[in-house]
């Protein structure tokens, strides 16, 4: 980005650190068998309440690291950024067509500019709740909301609030349908709010083959998921999937510019290999690439200072998870 180079505190993690941290992530915690491969800007809970059968009480968990590889930014500099989350979901009946669904997310954001670093170590917390009903076998309705906090190490986490309300309606065809369809209206850190379709998809077109969509209100904006896997005869799967990710998030004092905001927006084409240790753990493997990198730094009333695109980035990670 076309900004003096920020000076000052250094990142509260080491490289060494930061790998030890994914490490542990991996080993402690674990993303369920039924939302493989997704990080926590992705609901997992939507596969959670679209399963067929609906215990009084399911809990998914799930823990990963990314590593977005290091990339030129069009206007000087470079980026390379640590992604660390953890999540869990809860699926609850409470009564025989009333079912009510938490959410919880929590991630770290650790960007390493080159030549300049408009900000550092980004935080990111996400609650939704969300009640189900079922008109029928094949019908429901759903509605809930979202609060999300979105800061820099060292910002007001009061100032970088955001959330709002969605409304969507379900529909069952089959063991091998499931689809819904909503809208929700999200507010953003210095700016309008957003109107944001939600679109749900698990097909089974075939023995193997399965196809998921998804789009859910995330941290600051929307992220949307898709991806076609091929599930082997072993407990193996292999998708080829393509995610649309929005991070908008508050700046503390002594950025560029001093309680801004910034923004990073990717869109990560990956190949993920899952394995499925047992009906209740599993582990995925991603490789791939994120293009479409724009970084964008604004003041404290949402003004644009300065804005770039950056280079295609390599794209690895692990994530776990378990079902209960």
């Amino acid at each position: 980005m076309a900004t003096h180079a920020r000076q000052g505190r250094p990142c509260i993690f080491g490289r060494g650190t930061r790998w030890l941290l994914a490490i542990a992530l991996a080993i402690g915690f674990g993303v369920p068998a039924t939302a493989r491969g997704q990080e926590a800007d992705e609901l997992i809970l939507g596969e959670l309440m679209a399963d067929g059968a609906h215990p009084s009480l399911r809990v998914l968990g799930e823990g990963g690291f990314v590593y977005q590889g290091d990339a030129d930014i069009d206007k000087g500099g470079s980026l390379q950024v640590y992604r660390y989350d953890l999540g869990l979901a809860g699926g609850l009946g409470l009564m025989d067509h009333l079912r009510w669904g938490n959410t919880f997310f929590f991630g770290v954001n650790d960007y390493d500019f080159g030549g300049g670093s408009p900000w550092n170590v980004i935080y990111s917390m996400r609650l939704g709740s969300k009640l189900t009903y079922d008109i029928n076998q094949q019908w429901g309705v759903s509605a809930g909301g979202i609060l999300m906090f979105s800061p820099e190490d060292g910002a007001n986490w009061g100032d970088s609030v955001s959330g709002g309300g969605l409304l969507a309606a379900e529909y069952r065809h089959s063991d091998t349908l499931f689809a819904g369809v909503g809208v929700a209206v999200i507010t953003q850190i210095e700016d309008d709010p957003t109107v944001v379709p939600q679109v749900d998809l698990r097909w089974i077109p075939g023995p193997n083959w399965i196809v998921r969509l998804g789009g859910v209100p995330a941290s600051g904006g929307a992220a949307a998921s898709g991806e076609v896997a091929y599930q082997f005869p072993v407990p193996l799967e292999i998708g080829l999937g393509l995610l649309y990710q929005q991070r908008r998030f508050r700046l503390n004092d002594s950025s560029l510019a001093p309680n801004g905001v910034g923004v990073d927006n990717s869109l990560p084409l990956r190949v993920r290999l899952g394995w499925n240790f047992n009906e209740h753990i599993g582990l995925n493997v991603l490789a791939g690439a994120a293009f479409a990198g724009e970084v964008e730094l604004e003041d404290s009333n949402g003004n644009r200072i300065a804005s770039s695109n950056y280079d295609p980035a390599p794209y690895v990670g692990l994530r776990l998870a378990g079902a209960f």
